[in-house]
């Protein structure tokens, strides 16, 4: 079992686009702020959280479920750095048959795989009231959530699952803002990073050089991914809440 950070650049951006087109990128959309990185990645260090050796940087968030995979560990802890709680498209109990893998349910396919065993989802400042369990209720059905607790600003919470094979899993849940993280005081063995074309406007490409020089990536590699940003296809048209 390993601790894996995962951030999505989205995370970074307000206000959150909470729907997309696939392969397009929003123009009509202006952002309010866009967040410095280098805060989040000092209250990391505060939390005992180094960066391991193996990191990485894609457009497609579903890639972290292969790097994960590819590594071959189970049960590991993720921090979930995300303004999407990327557990989408899934309202039973039974994980045996998932739609297929994408950038809104690799969490799922990662816990029917037995990759992640525990979810630290920390969401941009504004973005819900985390001491509402309600919002639990409005992102899985009943049965899916078992005991819910509100304790040092964080909704920790039980996520009931069967596994194929019949064999049932819970995986526990903590919903919170980068500010209450606990400390770990360990490596983050892998660090995942989405750039996330379809939910950052073009006046936010720039995160991408920001949070790749923090994680110590190649400008080869932060240049290769502008590019494939700059050469995607635009959408005008306002873009509403992602379900």
């Amino acid at each position: 079992m390993s601790l894996y950070l995962d951030i999505d650049l989205d995370y970074f951006v307000s206000p959150i686009i909470k729907q997309s087109v696939s392969n397009h990128r929003p123009t009509a959309y202006q952002p309010v702020q866009i967040g410095e990185p280098l805060d989040l990645f000092h209250l990391l260090q505060q939390r005992g959280i180094s960066l391991g050796d193996r990191r990485y940087l894609f457009i497609n968030h579903m890639q972290s479920h292969l790097r994960w995979w590819l590594h071959g560990k189970k049960n590991n802890v993720v921090i979930h750095i995300d303004a999407h709680s990327d557990l989408y498209g899934h309202s039973h109990l039974d994980l045996s048959n998932l739609p297929m893998l994408g950038c809104q349910n690799y969490l799922w396919h990662s816990i029917r795989e037995g990759l992640v065993g525990e979810i630290y989802w920390v969401l941009p400042e504004n973005a819900v009231d985390i001491t509402d369990p309600a919002i639990l209720y409005s992102m899985f059905t009943p049965s899916q959530v078992g005991k819910i607790q509100v304790r040092d600003h964080i909704l920790h919470a039980e996520l009931n699952c069967v596994l194929p094979g019949e064999r049932p899993k819970v995986i526990p849940y903590h919903l919170l803002k980068a500010k209450d993280l606990p400390v770990f005081r360990e490596p983050a063995e892998i660090v995942t990073v989405a750039s996330s074309p379809e939910f950052i406007p073009r006046q936010a490409d720039q995160l991408i050089y920001t949070v790749g020089r923090l994680v110590g990536l190649d400008d080869n590699l932060l240049g290769k991914v502008m590019g494939q940003h700059q050469e995607m296809k635009a959408i005008e048209g306002d873009l509403n809440e992602k379900n």
